[in-house]
């Protein structure tokens, strides 16, 4: 009976800090066992490959550049889906679907289900400048998704370390003209400058997991040692009774769902599961929009324009 009493005051202690500061670290959450399958499924099939993958860092399709440690330099996107790679996937699904990824989910959120909608893994830090998720992916209502950042192993302090903002997700950093990627994003780095001494890095360990709100202030340290990797997955989730949209989602976004153990997970958009030359083209000139607020920007007034 001490040690249910102890679990559950534990338990509303970690809620009572995600929900006051933004964020929560869980120690230990994820099994060693469940980390090294992933590990050896990607030194395995993908690190070695030629093949072509979508990547989180760059929103292009590209093969593997190997940094001088042996490293890939651009991060994956939507590791959890991977058709070519079946084995990899699944180990991946065993780590971000596993029942103490769950269970810790439930204790943050006090929903009973939730549903993983992003998967990203890292070899190597990309310095992902600050930001906040519900920009790009979020719950509609707004607020609800939220995400974790899985040390695969101890992340060294000069490999550049995952940072949160306490509190930040109270922030309504909202510019005149919010819709437009540009504005935002220099109104949320411009915060950032001002305020990055409240920055936290937690030192993460193999298996230890960070929680963080989908309007967290977060992002990564500079590398200062480039031949340390950061080996890390992050997961995006939605609790059960919300759809899924981002911040400036007129309505919600259409998604298709299969399920792993008994959780269900989105399946990538067409454009980035599987790699064709449609697909690099197509991607390639959203990216190059994305790249350029002006042309980016227009796009969406033209996009808007359509709709009335």
């Amino acid at each position: 009976m001490a040690g249910a009493a102890q679990r559950e005051q534990r338990n509303v202690a970690e809620r009572e800090h995600y929900l006051s500061e933004g964020y929560c670290v869980f120690k230990k959450l994820v099994p060693d066992a469940l980390i090294d399958r992933v590990l050896s499924a990607y030194r395995a099939d993908i690190l070695p490959s030629k093949a072509h993958f979508f990547r989180q860092s760059t929103h292009r399709w590209a093969r593997n550049r190997i940094s001088a440690s042996g490293y890939a330099i651009d991060s994956f996107l939507d590791v959890h889906d991977y058709p070519d790679h079946p084995a990899f996937s699944e180990a991946v699904r065993y780590v971000v679907c596993a029942p103490q990824m769950r269970s810790a989910l439930a204790e943050l959120t006090g929903a009973a289900e939730h549903r993983l909608m992003q998967s990203m893994l890292f070899d190597l830090n990309t310095a992902t400048f600050p930001h906040q998720d519900w920009y790009y992916l979020d719950s509609l209502p707004n607020g609800h998704l939220l995400a974790a950042w899985v040390a695969m192993e101890d992340i060294k302090e000069a490999a550049g370390r995952f940072y949160v903002v306490p509190k930040s997700h109270r922030l309504e950093l909202d510019p005149a003209n919010s819709v437009t990627y540009g504005p935002y994003i220099e109104l949320v780095k411009h915060y950032f400058a001002e305020h990055s001494a409240e920055a936290v890095a937690p030192e993460l360990k193999k298996g230890d997991v960070l929680f963080w709100n989908s309007r967290t202030l977060h992002g990564s340290l500079p590398t200062r040692d480039p031949s340390f990797s950061r080996k890390s997955l992050t997961a995006h989730y939605l609790p059960g009774s919300y759809e899924f949209g981002s911040r400036n989602a007129a309505r919600p976004i259409a998604v298709r769902y299969r399920s792993h153990d008994g959780m269900r997970f989105r399946e990538p958009d067409s454009r980035h599961r599987r790699y064709s030359l449609w697909a690099k083209v197509r991607t390639d000139v959203f990216a190059s929009m994305h790249e350029r607020p002006p042309l980016r920007n227009l796009a969406v007034k033209i996009a808007q324009s359509l709709k009335h």
